[in-house]
């Protein structure tokens, strides 16, 4: 499976466990986009992303960093483009998404060994640890330019 349908398939996981009420890592990253979600039931309470304090960092400061980041960003690919190789952009999405998958997994896994049954607990785990390294061999052959 190619890295980037890996990318999307987790935080879709991610996401949809965050809303049936399992707690991930997400939270805190939905916390700064200014979603807040119901821990008991998964229900949306609000989305304010104007108050939140991504749109603060973005924007607030004067001239606003978005623009200033664009900018930079903008020379940055242009030389890395040239001369490097452009898989090094990907990395920081990869480096994310692999410790917010990580985290996530951990947290199933405590989650289905509070229920007490250790079979289920030994499936859910072998699954999980499966897709972790499907995820880590797609993340090495994406890289290694295969």
């Amino acid at each position: 499976m190619k890295l980037g349908a890996f990318i999307v398939m987790f935080l879709c996981m991610v996401m949809f466990l965050e809303f049936v009420g399992v707690p991930t890592g997400a939270s805190t990253i939905l916390g700064t986009f200014g979603i807040d979600i119901n821990s008991n039931n998964g229900v949306v309470n609000s989305m304010d992303g104007e108050n939140s304090t991504f749109w603060d960092w973005i924007f607030g400061a004067g001239a606003g960093v978005l623009l200033v980041i664009s900018a930079t960003g903008a020379v940055i690919i242009g030389l890395f483009a040239k001369s490097y190789d452009t898989s090094l952009i990907i990395l920081p999405l990869v480096i994310s998404v692999g410790s917010l998958l990580a985290s996530t997994m951990w947290t199933i896994i405590k989650y289905m060994d509070s229920f007490g049954q250790s079979w289920a607990t030994n499936i859910v785990s072998l699954v999980l640890v499966g897709v972790a390294i499907a995820f880590i061999m797609s993340c090495v052959d994406y890289f290694a330019g295969r």
